[in-house]
């Protein structure tokens, strides 16, 4: 026979078997759904520019065009994501699937709130400079041109903001003024100082011609916000319930409304006022709450040397957990403590966690620290300083820091689900930092009755956020009312509730979710341990959630007693 001949017989025979198989042999070549899906993830965060990463300026980034062509591209991936048969997922990857599906449906839902039109603080981009410029570190090569694209990037961002905003509430407008004038003050006159003392000289001249540049191109802007750029309605920041209740249950997971919410915190924050009451008494029977709490407030630290005070207590924290081989701290690490930037100050009265940068392969952790500035009158210092207790520093060192935002962080960075590691939920972030102060007064951190009294009128603080949160956003209290609340039911300074209500207005849903979030982690642990018995143990159980990853409470809840599950079972075989 010809090999002519042969070749056609095979490839009869060959086509005959293709027939015989039929569609099964291509359903085997054919991707799976859990390969759908990680394609669909993986193009979705490939196509997501970054600030920072070369490829998208902050202009760019910001323009509103930019947000239509990534709702475009939310709607493609919402469709791709439900032609997949969640049903031939595992365990873990449906409950990705249903995070991130979340995520999208939000980006969908957010265009209602036109953000580029209405939140003129998103058009000052200059806030790393103060922690790049003002930290402890050596600043490297790539630092110094993050800083130069920082700076050149502002009079095309604000030229983009004076074109793009229309009538935003007149709150948001103040606040950014004060924050411009914050960032004038610091190109004025830190940065400068600090570019002559740390800069190549090869660099200098270009570095103090760019922040002059830029300090010029935002006081334009804050002179167009405060002249004429005319604002909308003085409440237009609140989103209304059907909005905030959206979020509740699409995003969060959770069985509240607003209602609810309101009415969950009511109860908690009564509870709370009874347990500080028992412990005031334990305290001195001869004064009430309030006398022992303003006594708490005249002992603080001295102006300038309270990020010092707030190390002294992240390395207590972080020592007795290595101590007490309470938990693994994956290293290596650092956690740097620098100025709150401007932007930020009229939201953080304390202190924040900034997350985390990559710096010489070291995971880098930001704890912004507001302490007092020279602007300030002898008034605002004095008030600063007794809110800046050394009680409250005890209980937001551990809070910020080990083992709250920045271990938690850590965890988050070795998370191998892409979802995961992307994304978050601030019920289970605040949630696990309220955990990790109740955690740690189990074990003995808190040293003295300040310390204690601090963490129950913190309680209180965040149960008053349950109340006042959703009545905001839902006109049941005007800006006013939150303030005087936090004030009244709370005791805050004055100054330190407006930062507060201030930042509700700015995050529809975050504030109760302390409150809310240490309240489901507490419960899960209950179940957990009362599945395992006697083999229960807290290291392994705080160590599973975190590296469980970001999720809704709702999907933590479900993979961490599948987790569990799944090893009783092992067990048994």
């Amino acid at each position: 026979m010809r090999p002519y001949a042969r070749f056609i017989q095979f490839f009869v025979f060959f086509g005959a078997l293709l027939s015989f198989a039929g569609c099964g042999l291509l359903s085997v070549l054919a991707p799976t759904d859990s390969d759908k899906f990680e394609r669909v993830v993986r193009e979705h965060f490939a196509s997501r520019g970054q600030p920072g990463d070369g490829r998208v300026s902050s202009a760019e980034r910001l323009r509103a065009a930019s947000d239509s062509i990534r709702v475009v591209r939310a709607k493609i991936t919402l469709n791709r994501l439900h032609a997949i048969d969640t049903t031939k997922l595992s365990i873990d990857a449906r409950i990705d699937w249903l995070q991130f599906e979340a995520s999208i449906k939000r980006t969908l839902i957010d265009t209602l709130l036109r953000e580029a039109e209405r939140i003129p603080g998103r058009y000052v981009t200059v806030g790393n400079l103060y922690w790049q410029m003002l930290g402890d570190r050596t600043l490297q090569g790539r630092d110094w041109d993050e800083i130069l694209n920082t700076l050149n990037d502002v009079p095309a961002v604000v030229e983009l903001g004076k074109r793009q905003l229309h009538k935003p509430p007149p709150l948001w407008v103040r606040l950014t003024i004060n924050t411009i004038r914050r960032n004038e003050e610091f190109l004025s006159r830190k940065y400068p100082e600090r570019v002559s003392a740390i800069a190549p000289d090869s660099l200098k001249h270009l570095l103090l011609s760019s922040g002059e540049t830029a300090r010029t191109a935002l006081s334009g802007f804050r002179h167009f916000l405060h002249d004429s750029l005319k604002a909308g309605e003085e409440s237009s920041w609140a989103v209304g319930s059907s909005y905030y209740n959206w979020l509740l249950k699409e995003v969060h997971f959770l069985p509240y409304d607003a209602e609810g919410m309101i009415a969950e915190g009511r109860r908690m924050h009564e509870e709370t006022k009874q347990a500080l009451a028992v412990l005031a008494k334990q305290v001195d029977e001869s004064r009430a709450v309030p006398e022992l709490l303003e006594a708490m407030k005249s002992r603080h630290p001295a102006g300038g040397t309270i990020a010092e005070a707030y190390r002294r207590e992240s390395d207590r924290a972080r020592a007795l957990l290595v101590s007490k081989k309470l938990m693994t701290i994956p290293e290596p690490e650092t956690l740097l403590f620098v100025p709150t930037p401007p932007a930020l100050r009229e939201t953080y009265a304390w202190a924040g966690y900034g997350g985390i940068q990559m710096r010489e392969e070291v995971p880098v952790g930001r704890f912004f620290v507001t302490d007092v500035v020279p602007e300030m009158s002898d008034a605002e210092v004095r008030e600063k300083l007794r809110a800046q207790n050394y009680g409250w520093i005890t209980v937001i060192a551990l809070h910020e820091g080990y083992p709250g935002h920045h271990l938690q962080s850590l965890y988050t960075r070795r998370q191998r689900s892409v979802v995961r590691s992307r994304l978050g939920s601030t019920y289970y972030g605040e949630g696990w930092a309220l955990f990790a102060e109740a955690w740690m007064a189990r074990e003995g951190f808190y040293k003295n009755a300040d310390d204690s009294l601090a963490w129950l009128q913190m309680r209180l603080w965040r149960t008053a956020r349950v109340i006042v949160d959703p009545s905001l956003h839902i006109g049941r209290m005007t800006y006013e009312q939150a303030v005087q609340f936090m004030v009244d039911e709370v005791g805050l300074e004055p100054s330190a509730a407006e930062a507060e209500v201030n930042r509700y207005t700015t995050w529809p849903t975050q504030a109760p979710s302390y409150i809310i979030g240490w309240l489901e982690l507490e419960k899960l642990r209950r179940e957990v341990k009362a599945k395992l018995g006697d083999r229960y143990e807290e290291r392994d159980f705080v160590e599973t959630i975190l590296r469980m990853g970001s999720l809704p409470l709702q999907l933590l809840e479900r993979a961490v007693m599948y987790h569990y599950e799944s090893h009783l079972a092992d067990g048994r075989k």
